[in-house]
Formats: C-alpha cells, sequence, structure tokens
C-alpha cells in the first residue's frame, strides 16, 4: 500500500508538470523568457526552491540532532527573498535576459560573465546531487530493497523528466501543488502525532537537554544571522532565484511573488524540526539522522498517509533540483548560443535547453556517489556561499551604484573566489561562516577599485 500511494501520487503530480509542457513551443518560453508568469506563480517556484530537500530532511536531521533549533534554516534562509522582491523593479531595469550571464556581459565584461557561467555549471553538478542524497533517503525507506545508487537514480528521473521537458511552466504548476500539499499533511501530521507524546511539552520532556532551546552551541546566533544577512547577500543573486523572479509579467507580480515565497517557505523547518525531534524521542538509534524525517513518518502513519505525504515530499524535493537543473541549463543553453553556435535557430535553443538539461541531470549521478550523508546543511550552505557570495558585488552593488566598473568587478569576485576557497581549505567555515569574509573581502575590493578607477574612467570620457 505504501509503495503503490507513493508512485500513483507522484506520477499524478509528474503528469501536471508534463502536460504544462505541452504548451511550450519557444525556448523563452521553456525558460520564463516571455515574461507571462504571476505573483503566485512566482510565489510557487520560490518557495518550492526554497524548501526542498535541505528543509525536509534537513530540518528534520537537525531536529533530531540538535531540537527545535533546527527550525531556522528556512525562518532565516528565505530572508533573501524579500531582498530581492525590494530590488525586483530594479532588477528587472538592468537584467537584459533570464540569463545573469548576459547581464555580466553587458554591464562589465564577456570574460567575467563566461566566469560565472562555468562556475554556475560546476556549483550545479554538485548541488543538484546533495539534493538527490535527501530525495534518496525517502526512497529508500518507501522502496527498501533500493539501494543509495538505485534510489538516487529514480530521483534523478523524476526531477529530470518533468524539467527538461516542461521547464519553467513546470515548475510553477508542480510548485503550486507541492507547497500547498506539503503543509496540509504535516501540519495534519505534526498534530496528530504530539498528542501521542502528550504534547509539545511531553516531547521535551523525552529529549536530551535543550533540544526546547532555540540557540545551541550547534546552531549559534553567527549561524543564523549569516543565513539571513549573508544569505541575502549571496543567494540574492543566483541563477535559480534571479529567472522566476525575471519570468514575470511585470514589477509587481515579482515583488509580490517574492513575499509569497517567503510565507510558503519560512515556516516549513518548524513542522519538519519536529518530525526529526519526533524521531529522536521514539528512537535514538538512527545515527547522524539523516533518515530521521523519513524513518518517523512511516512510523507515525498508515502506509496510505506514510504513501502520500512521501510522494509530495520526494516531489517538492526534485522541485528544488528541477529549478536547478533549469537554472544551469538555462546557462548551458546561453553559453551553447553565444559561444558555441551564434546563428543557432530558436527551435536549436530549445532542444539544447530540455536536452543539456537531461543529460546535466543524469551527468550529476557521478559525484552523487561520493558525496557523504552527513552534516548535508552545512555542506550545502558551504557550497552555496562559496559560489555566490563572491559575486554579490558586481550584481547587488553593480546595479544601484553605476560608477561600479569592470575592473571592481572583476576584482571583487576574484578576491572573493580566492578568500573562499582559501576559508575551505584551512577549515575556518566552523569558527567563522565563510559567507562573512567572503562578503567583507568582496565589497572591500570592489569598493577601493571602483573610487580608484572610476575617476580614470570619468577623464577619458
Amino acid at each position: 500500500m505504501l509503495v503503490a500511494t507513493w508512485i500513483i501520487t507522484f506520477v499524478l503530480i509528474i503528469g501536471v508538470g508534463i502536460y504544462a509542457g505541452t504548451k511550450i513551443t519557444s525556448s523563452s518560453q521553456w525558460s520564463g523568457g516571455d515574461k507571462t508568469m504571476g505573483a503566485f506563480a512566482i510565489g510557487a517556484v520560490l518557495g518550492a526552491w526554497q524548501i526542498g530537500g535541505m528543509s525536509i530532511v534537513g530540518a528534520a536531521q537537525n531536529g533530531y540532532t540538535m531540537g527545535i533549533a533546527g527550525c531556522w534554516y528556512s525562518i532565516a534562509g528565505g530572508v533573501y527573498f524579500l531582498l530581492v522582491g525590494a530590488l525586483s523593479k530594479v532588477l528587472r531595469e538592468n537584467m537584459v535576459s533570464e540569463a545573469l550571464p548576459d547581464f555580466l556581459a553587458r554591464r562589465y565584461s564577456t570574460p567575467l560573465a563566461r566566469l560565472q557561467s562555468y562556475i554556475w555549471v560546476i556549483f550545479g553538478c554538485i548541488y543538484i546531487p546533495i539534493q538527490l542524497k535527501t530525495i534518496a533517503s525517502i526512497i529508500q525507506i518507501v522502496i527498501p530493497s533500493f539501494n543509495s545508487a538505485a534510489a538516487m537514480v529514480c530521483g534523478v528521473t523524476i526531477a529530470a523528466v518533468y524539467t527538461g521537458f516542461a521547464g519553467m511552466k513546470g515548475s510553477s504548476a508542480i510548485g503550486r501543488i507541492v507547497c500547498i500539499s506539503t503543509y496540509v499533511l504535516l501540519i495534519i501530521f505534526v498534530v496528530n502525532n504530539l498528542a501521542g507524546f502528550g504534547g509539545y511539552g511531553g516531547l521535551i520532556s523525552q529529549l536530551p537537554k535543550d533540544y526546547d532551546k532555540l540557540i545551541v552551541p550547534a546552531m549559534p546566533t553567527q549561524q543564523i544571522f549569516a543565513w539571513a544577512v549573508g544569505g541575502a547577500l549571496s543567494s540574492a543573486v543566483m541563477q535559480s532565484v534571479l529567472q522566476p523572479v525575471l519570468a514575470a509579467r511585470d514589477a509587481k507580480a515579482s515583488r509580490n511573488g517574492c513575499i509569497i515565497g517567503y510565507i510558503f517557505a519560512a515556516p516549513i523547518c518548524i513542522l519538519t524540526a519536529i518530525v526529526g525531534m519526533m524521531g529522536r524521542a521514539a528512537n535514538d538509534g538512527l545515527g547522524d539522522g539523516a533518515t530521521a524525517f523519513a524513518w518517523t513518518v512511516k512510523e507515525f502513519s498508515s502506509p496510505l498517509y506514510a504513501g502520500i505525504i512521501f510522494a509530495v515530499c520526494t516531489m517538492i524535493i526534485a522541485a528544488t533540483m528541477a529549478t536547478m537543473m533549469m537554472a544551469t541549463g538555462t546557462i548551458l543553453t546561453n553559453i551553447y548560443k553565444t559561444q558555441i553556435n551564434t546563428k543557432a535557430s530558436d527551435r536549436q535553443i530549445l532542444n539544447v535547453s530540455r536536452w543539456g538539461t537531461i543529460i546535466l541531470a543524469f551527468f550529476t549521478l557521478i559525484p552523487g556517489f561520493l558525496i557523504p550523508s552527513a552534516q548535508l546543511t552545512d555542506l550545502f550552505l558551504t557550497l552555496t556561499y562559496s559560489v555566490t557570495a563572491p559575486f554579490s558585488f558586481c550584481v547587488i552593488i553593480g546595479i544601484l551604484w553605476k560608477k561600479v566598473n569592470s575592473k571592481a568587478a572583476t576584482a571583487s569576485t576574484l578576491v572573493g573566489i580566492i578568500v573562499a576557497v582559501a576559508w575551505v581549505i584551512l577549515g575556518l567555515n566552523a569558527k567563522i561562516n565563510i559567507v562573512y569574509p567572503v562578503i567583507i573581502a568582496s565589497y572591500t575590493a570592489g569598493i577601493i577599485v571602483t573610487l580608484l578607477t572610476s575617476k580614470e574612467d570619468t577623464a577619458k570620457a
């Protein structure tokens, strides 16, 4: 019953995404470049993107290992939506297309645009497998005969099928279904099962000390602040975030979509952290807690209800991967039409978008087999900040301060990359979150070079 319900539910959801793709006749419709999306559609894409595996499996893992402090990821981590919403009008005025490299090439230089493109593709090949790990933990509970490799192949196939075919249209359609369904299902699950523990207070009494604290050594204030402020200055420049915002029909829809996305995303980790805490109270033998979400749902639900929860949560994680696949596919397509075949027809571009995305998705299985399952949230965020923070100055400050030039943008990016690599190699991230030194160094370099060279630019003019 569990497996049958799981299969039927997610096949129906995927069907909705694929059906949305049948209406696509041009590459701009696939990528969102046709600019027709409304606020709720954008909010659903962004909400599903932010929730994903880290807010479901990752937050439950944190709830299992540290308690309610595990809820901070979605509350603080989604703050960047609000910044993007505030900047949505000026972003739309400056971005020449749905691809960030086009902005960097026009505003600064082609080499900087290409650097961002190549780094993003590499980033996508590592980011997607991390999300795959979280899907695999659910699939293995549903189908115990699947090993990790088989579960990951299953997971990537689910996301790649509708993303490659339906692009932004599929992401929007599925995002609406899974965001609403996830909340309804998890609220019912948590409310019903908390009673069996004697309510929230009874649950806390069965857990280790400090599981009721929002701030613990494993979740210090500087970490939360890094997610909120640092994330706003780094994650806000991600192609996967900007693309849905730029797909809006107007600036108002972009702004409201970002607000809706945050409303969708912010509370989810409260629910999933509590699920992890339930798992810890019932079974302290789950190791690092990577399977806490799946184990707890299966243990405290009927096969029918568990199957539906697993299917919806599998799809919301797949939706996160799908948004990243689509963003990376968009960058690959941009490389193709600007560097490989500058005379490509729209049909050729659409085919590259679709098949390039699918091929890339399955290629990511290779690094996926090598990435450890422990501390996925920390690994995920360190990777994200290392890749996005170096480009923060040239995008966010670059659209607000017209004096920022190519030299300053390049300097800020290179300094940020060097600091990020050094911080990881030296193992300093455990002491101070990587986003702080990267942002400080990158912004300092960008401001100094801008001030030193803007006079030269004025003199030449």
